[in-house]
């Protein structure tokens, strides 16, 4: 024996060195095949147990790297960490069976019993937690940490999975999983982005997803989709939807190629309090912040082509419309309101149709100038108080034609009628005036009555007479 410098403790450790150096062998068989390898520590029953010229390992615990043979730079720590390594490189594997079945992998860092155990050529990984990576074979790139993350993946590429459980049955590749269980069905999708306690849990296949948010895109499993926020997701009727996003707590969105902004949220573009669903400010004065480029006065209107506004069609789109020739824009928008399909004034004001009227008389609601024209108008009477039927009722106090005759010569017109210049001071109320003189028309009628009564009576009187005439003149 040349080598050097050697400290060996255990039945038949290091037996086999020959020009071997600086090597610390404590176990039964530990290193007991090396020659001339160098600095190599081996701790363990049969640690190290098949190197032969491999330098610079350290093993610890009982058959850690057993098998390995020109594997250098390694340090595996655990009872059968790395135990069947035979040409990997700077690989650290630490915790029971971590890197157990590693051959040719290089580069990778295990920590956590059963970390990276199926791993046989995957290079440059890191896998931290109790189980994870478990079953990676080729994987390269990965980053795993957490208990049983990425714990199905076998050969994905360039994932990032971190939180228990996270990519727990991915095969794919280039997705991002942080938070416990995030991504946790996902299978064989690839280019996901999932950040968040449960974020993405549903999704099995669709690629190219980004949920950002505990709970976020749980019910999700198509592809291309954004959700940002506590349970942002699609609606569970329709989890398979792409290219759709949404944005704010417990915003849902249902249709492919669509964007959702909130739950019942405003938007405000510009200020911190929005008090609309839209809500835009800028900061000059009189502008309205809103551009649409596509849409510009010289756009060809979809009503006529005079003066032209923005309005809405029947299914609610915004469309440039105009106005007739002689037609006046609407009142003030303030001053109005939907009340299901009736148009209101917030503050019960009159409504005033025409250049020439500056105001109407208190107690009316509309005055239009010139008149209007019609083909029915209906009336409304309150009550029965309101119609003229009293003129039958026992005890009318019906005026004689004697008096009404005297009242007309005084006054030039009728009893409870108006004047002339009364009506044109005032106007008349159609209603009352149809009352009016319906109740004039049944006051005829109670005349026309009287005179007939009167007139019968006469013709008795008449008729008596002429029988007494008859008489008196038979007697002669």
């Amino acid at each position: 024996m040349t080598g050097r410098t050697n400290s060996l403790l255990g039945g038949s450790a290091g037996k086999s060195i020959t020009s071997g150096s600086q090597n610390t062998f404590i176990g039964y068989e530990a290193g007991t095949l090396n020659t001339t390898g160098t600095q190599n520590t081996y701790v363990g029953h049969h640690a190290g147990r098949r190197s032969i010229g491999t330098f610079s390992n350290t093993f610890i615990g009982s058959l850690s790297g057993a098998y390995n043979v020109t594997g250098q730079y390694n340090t595996f720590i655990g009872s059968q960490a790395g135990f069947i390594n035979t040409a990997g490189i700077s690989n650290t594997f630490v915790g029971s069976g971590a890197g157990q079945n590693n051959t040719d992998g290089s580069n990778n860092v295990f920590v956590g019993s059963g970390s990276g155990v199926a791993n046989t050529t995957g290079n440059n990984n890191l896998f931290l937690g109790l189980s994870a990576g478990n079953a990676n074979v080729s994987g390269q790139l990965n980053v795993y940490m957490g208990a049983f993350a990425g714990y199905s993946n076998q050969s994905g590429l360039g994932n990032m999975f971190l939180g228990q459980q996270a990519g727990y049955f991915s095969t794919g590749s280039y997705n991002l999983f942080m938070g416990n269980s995030s991504g946790s069905r996902t299978t064989t999708g690839d280019g996901n982005t999932a950040i968040g306690d449960g974020s993405l849990l549903k999704n099995i296949t669709g690629v190219n997803n980004a949920a950002i948010g505990r709970y976020a895109g749980v019910e999700s499993y198509g592809s291309e989709n954004v959700f940002i926020g506590f349970a942002a997701d699609v609606n569970p009727n329709t989890p398979g939807v792409t290219n759709a996003t949404a944005i704010g707590a417990r915003a849902r969105v249902s249709q492919s190629n669509s964007i959702v902004l909130g739950a019942n949220a405003n938007v405000g573009i510009g200020n911190g309090a929005p008090s609309a669903k839209l809500h835009i400010t800028t900061g000059t004065a009189n502008t309205s912040g809103l551009r649409l480029e596509n849409l510009t006065s010289n756009s060809p209107a979809s009503a006529t082509s005079q003066a032209k506004f923005l309005t809405v069609d029947g299914a609610g789109n915004v469309i440039l419309g105009s106005l007739s020739g002689s037609a006046r824009e609407g009142a003030v928008e303030a001053l109005w309101q939907r009340n299901g399909t009736l148009l209101q004034s917030l503050n019960g004001e009159s409504v005033v149709i025409g250049s020439k009227v500056g105001k109407t008389p208190s107690g009316y609601k509309l005055f239009v100038e010139e008149g209007i024209l019609t083909e029915k108008v209906k009336v409304a009477v309150k009550n029965t108080s309101e119609w003229s039927d009293k003129v039958f009722d026992t005890g009318y106090p019906l005026k004689s034609l004697d008096e009404v005759g005297k009242y007309i010569q005084a006054n030039k017109h009728l009893p409870g009628v108006p004047s002339a210049v009364e009506v044109v001071e005032k106007g008349i109320d159609v209603a009352k005036m149809d009352a009016k003189l319906l109740e004039k028309i049944e006051e005829l009628t109670l005349y026309s009555i009287l005179l007939e009564k009167t007139a019968k009576q006469q013709q008795a009187q008449i008729d008596e007479l002429k029988q007494l005439v008859q008489q008196l003149a038979n007697k002669k």
